[in-house]
């Protein structure tokens, strides 16, 4: 049976459903999207599920986690080699197919914990879009699994709503003691719950991409792996600082730090009081600087040029820092 026939199967009974739990079938990465709508992508590989919420009856506004939608529309797409006889080549298709079920009586939260408890998986996300949320953000926490990461995609407005800074903070107190990776995209933050509050969290990695650059005091407590910062652009002298703390033995856990700076990077600036070593790189324009914190764990510094503007200069180009213990 196709994924979607066994979740469909999983409806008819709780015995039936009991017989598909037992089963212990695998997935390879689950999402849910918190859109106007709510949806949810189930990944096995080559074939994907989509599942989206249909309106409540006569077109009503669901608004709670627990409110009931009169059906759902399944998509899937299946991936396929298809051989082509002219040819004699292998070539990738996708098949697409969509169809509506009815809703067996079960509310949105419901939806969510019967797919989730027919899998193992252990790549759960979610995906929050707040300025088109419609669903009571605090019922939501109950109704997810053990998240891994959490998205959050603000507004491109420069002055977001009080609705849209409130549910993104509910969405961080609610999500970020559990989960291991972050992005946040265009999130206008707030001082009682700022980008020093996520940094301070214990988490694997942090993506921060905003058109509002953040403090350079802000970085300063990070406690990630790995943290991209796209969208801002720090000081080379303010980027020297921080890797004289790495230096000292700030910044423990740090593996990966990418940020972005002006076109033309000033070494000069960056690499003083580092004692840093130049090391030898194929590309002519290419630098690349190593350097030792007081651990003696060993790093390296360079430069990453990203695709060019119509006059085919550089965009940004970003400073990438490679922690080797």
């Amino acid at each position: 049976m196709e994924p979607y026939e066994i979740i469909a199967c999983s409806l008819t009974s709780k015995k039936v459903l009991s017989i598909v739990q037992s089963l212990g079938l695998s997935l390879r990465s689950a999402k849910i999207k918190m859109k106007e709508l709510p949806e949810i992508y189930l990944s096995f590989g080559s074939i994907i599920l989509q599942f989206k919420r249909r309106m409540g009856k006569n077109g009503k506004r669901m608004t709670r986690i627990d409110d009931i939608p009169i059906g759902v529309d399944v998509s899937i797409r299946k991936r396929c080699a298809r051989l082509n006889r002219i040819t004699g080549r292998f070539r990738e298709n996708v098949d697409f197919k969509v169809a509506t079920w009815s809703n067996p009586g079960k509310s949105i939260g419901e939806w969510i914990k019967h797919i989730y408890s027919i899998f193992r998986c252990k790549c759960y996300e979610a995906e929050f879009h707040v300025g088109k949320i419609r669903v009571d953000i605090q019922s939501l926490r109950n109704a997810f699994p053990k998240l891994r990461e959490t998205v959050i995609h603000g507004s491109l407005e420069e002055e977001p709503n009080d609705q849209e800074i409130q549910n993104t903070q509910i969405i961080l107190r609610a999500f970020l003691p559990y989960v291991k990776n972050v992005e946040l995209h265009d999130v206008h933050l707030q001082e009682n719950l700022c980008l020093q509050h996520i940094g301070m969290a214990n988490l694997r990695s942090l993506l921060i991409d905003s058109p509002n650059s953040p403090k350079f005091d802000d970085i300063l407590t990070l406690n990630v792996e790995r943290c991209a910062i796209r969208g801002n652009h720090f000081s080379f002298r303010n980027l020297n600082r921080f890797f004289k703390l790495w230096t000292k033995g700030s910044f423990p856990k740090l593996k990966y730090l990418t940020v972005e700076v002006e076109n033309i990077v000033d070494w000069t600036v960056l690499m003083k009081g580092l004692k840093a070593e130049e090391a030898e790189v194929d590309e002519v324009d290419e630098k690349q600087y190593t350097i030792h914190n007081c651990y003696g764990n060993r790093a390296e510094i360079e430069e990453c040029y990203n695709k060019a503007d119509i006059f085919g200069m550089p965009d940004y180009v970003s400073i990438e820092f490679y922690v080797f213990n």
